[in-house]
């Protein structure tokens, strides 16, 4: 035989015999069917990737009113002195800036309002001035034009206020009063800040605002940041130029936002509105729960649905008794709480012990009132063909709380 034929031979013994191993494994499950290098990469590249559904705001427990309230309290008692104090020095290089042409625009950290108030105090010698509240959720435009027709002259023969092209063409002219606007934080209210683009370039309108949050610059068009006041601006032009102008300072006081949010929502202290959370029993975490709006709640339903509702607590709080669930994982894990609650089952189990519901229609149009205001939550049992667990979506202290009232109102 050739020595050739021979190696060809060979090499076909080889690959029967791969071929043979390699068919045995995959019939005996020990390996998947084989598939080259480049077959391996395109099945791997053409996978869907995972990507988890974990928030770390959904890690941080919600305060009450209560705890926000001790939170400030707190943080009051230890007043922040910036490093660099802003006196009638600061005051005297502010005024001479918009003397120049420029208008302030102030950011940081902390409430401005004090400092731009004492400002205000110290321009007033050099002309007329007017401070506008934009965080109040009522002031309007007409708002900042009626403070404006304050000025003598400003204000037209009708009794209405001024619009904004009159109070632009009042101030374009060279015999005519400075006006020193004050606006606390602007970023509040855009349409009050495109109406001040309006005002912005005339030489006798010098305006000092202040901004709270970090998207506040998106506010102002490139073209607006650039503009400058200048001889161009004239009563015939008045209403035609818009911008800012602005010039940027740092005034970050770390003083709380005491007068800023005076008008905000206080429900949106825990997290979300009480009156419009409504919890999903397919996403459990979608919407916070409060002990007011349990309270509110459970003052409106039946002495049975208090009832099943003081069990489902109790069973709860005995688990988290026993269990080794941290209370922040807890707090926000669906699966964590799905860990504390108790089974459909076990709850009429329960129920009709304690003569709450005698069956299943009864129990179901007791929890209907609950899990529309989302005091009780439910989720699909693991390894089950269609139980759900059901849980109190509150924290083990003030779930604790809120039985210990009830039990109070019964007695």
């Amino acid at each position: 035989m050739d020595s050739d034929e021979g190696s060809e031979l060979y090499a076909s013994d080889i690959e029967h015999n791969y071929a043979t191993i390699f068919k045995e494994a995959e019939t005996d499950g020990l390996i998947d069917s084989y598939k080259p290098s480049f077959d391996a990469y395109f099945t791997h590249a053409s996978s869907r990737t995972r990507t988890s559904t974990n928030v770390f705001s959904q890690r941080v427990v919600p305060l009450s009113p209560e705890e926000h309230n001790a939170a400030l309290a707190r943080a009051s008692a230890h007043a922040y002195t910036p490093k660099v104090p802003f006196d009638n020095s600061s005051f005297k290089r502010w005024a001479r800036e918009l003397d120049e042409g420029f208008n302030l625009l102030f950011y940081g950290l902390g409430s401005k309002r004090g400092i731009l108030n004492d400002f205000a105090k110290h321009v007033s010698g050099r002309g007329h001035v007017a401070v506008v509240n934009a965080f109040h959720p009522s002031v309007t435009v007409r708002d900042m034009l009626a403070s404006i027709a304050r000025v003598p002259g400003v204000q037209s023969t009708s009794t209405s206020a001024p619009t904004l092209e009159r109070v632009a063409e009042h101030f374009a002219s060279s015999d005519s009063p400075h006006l020193f606007l004050i606006v606390h934080s602007l970023d509040r209210s855009p349409k009050l800040a495109r109406a001040i683009s309006s005002l912005a370039l005339s030489p006798h309108i010098h305006i000092a605002a202040s901004i709270d949050r970090l998207n506040a610059p998106l506010l102002f068009s490139a073209s607006q940041l650039a503009a400058r006041k200048g001889s161009f601006f004239s009563s015939d032009h008045a209403t035609k130029n818009v911008g800012y102008g602005w010039l940027w300072h740092d005034l970050t006081t770390l003083a709380p936002y005491t007068s800023e949010l005076t008008f905000a929502d206080r429900t949106s202290i825990s997290g979300a509105s009480s009156s419009r959370a409504r919890v999903d029993i397919t996403n459990p975490v979608s919407g916070p729960l409060t002990e007011t709006a349990a309270m509110h709640v459970l003052a409106a339903v039946t002495a049975k649905a208090k009832k099943l509702f003081s069990l489902l607590a109790a069973k709860q709080l005995e688990n988290a008794e026993s269990s080794d669930v941290s209370e922040a994982n807890s707090a926000h894990n669906p699966n964590d709480q799905q860990h504390l609650g108790l089974t459909y089952d076990a709850l009429f189990t329960l129920a009709r012990d304690a003569f709450i519901a005698t069956n299943d229609t009864a129990l179901r149009a007791l929890l209907g009132e609950f899990r529309d205001h989302g005091l009780v939550v439910s989720a699909a049992q693991p390894g089950t063909s269609g139980n759900e667990v059901m849980w109190i979506p509150l924290r083990k202290e003030r779930l604790s709380k809120l039985v210990g009232n009830l039990d109070g109102d019964a007695t």
